[in-house]
């Protein structure tokens, strides 16, 4: 079924689903495709993270209507066992299983053209992934606060922002929840009440989502692999945006990205935790919609 919304004038915004075959069960995956009535506009996918309650179009609240005045069409994916997509069980890499659903969704999009990715954490993963798996339907990447399964040099032990995460995924709650949120931001104080009641009914909203990730984490504790040693393969020019105060993905393994990428630039945002789009958006939003925005030869 398909949802269309008119935006403005001469935006519309389309709620859709593509599907996909993953070990023998067809996975319907939701989307909203978004912006001018012209098909010719560049394209950006924009690529949500892991943590609970997080879905398409919803993790980039305050990012997209910048790429949509900017002149692009944007497609937002909730990846398989999040949001609206269907539930699943992940037992092999879910950065190849995301890849292969952003995949889908291009093609019930009849995007034919090269398309920029904007991933955050697990959509950072997994774009790197997607280009990695369809180099010529890839144009730019912009990587924040993700993009390989590789180690941190100076944190050798598992970020105490994963840790809060995986509580929640193993004992959904409040109290979780808020100490969840409150590793996400560089400033606790952004986890207020409001922000812990929506974000924890937006995860309870499908609670198996929740079960299956801890079972996905039981049977392959390495949910995302380690692709360092690929990340030179990686031709399209790319931006690495990380927030110095990451509890997540230690700021080391942005260099590390950046350094293996052959194009590619890394941006640092101090005073800045996990979700530097949320917390610097007006910031981000111009370093986004520039980066885009910039011809191929300008960007070599």
């Amino acid at each position: 079924m398909t949802t269309v919304q008119q935006l403005a004038g001469h935006l519309i915004s389309r709620s859709e689903y593509a599907s996909f075959m993953y070990n023998d069960q067809r996975l319907q995956v939701y989307y909203t495709d978004s912006g001018a009535l012209d098909t010719n506009a560049p394209v950006v996918a924009m690529l949500h993270g892991s943590g609970p309650g997080s879905a398409g179009s919803s993790s980039f609240t305050v990012n997209r209507s910048s790429l949509l005045d900017a002149g692009f069409r944007v497609i937002c994916i909730d990846f398989p066992g999040w949001g609206r997509s269907d539930p699943v069980v992940c037992t092999d890499d879910r950065s190849a299983l995301n890849a292969t659903a952003l995949d889908a969704v291009l093609d019930a999009a009849r995007v034919e053209s090269p398309v920029h990715l904007l991933g955050a954490s697990m959509g950072a993963h997994s774009a790197v992934a997607f280009a990695l798996m369809r180099p010529q339907r890839t144009a730019k990447l912009l990587l924040v606060a993700g993009g390989t399964g590789g180690r941190s040099s100076f944190h050798p032990h598992l970020p105490d922002g994963v840790r809060a995460m995986l509580d929640f995924y193993s004992a959904p709650s409040a109290p979780n929840m808020q100490t969840f949120l409150r590793t996400v931001f560089h400033d606790p104080a952004v986890a207020t009440d409001d922000l812990v009641n929506a974000t924890l009914k937006a995860a309870l909203a499908r609670p198996e989502h929740l079960s299956n990730f801890s079972t996905s984490l039981a049977l392959q504790p390495k949910q995302f692999g380690d692709v360092s040693a690929r990340l030179p393969d990686i031709t399209s020019a790319v931006l690495v945006v990380w927030g110095s105060d990451d509890r997540f993905v230690p700021l080391d393994i942005g260099l590390q990205v950046a350094m293996r990428i052959p194009r590619a630039d890394l941006y640092v945002m101090g005073r800045t935790g996990h979700v530097p789009h949320l917390e610097r958006a007006d910031e981000f939003n111009r370093l986004a919609a520039q980066f885009f925005s910039a011809s191929a030869s300008a960007s070599q």
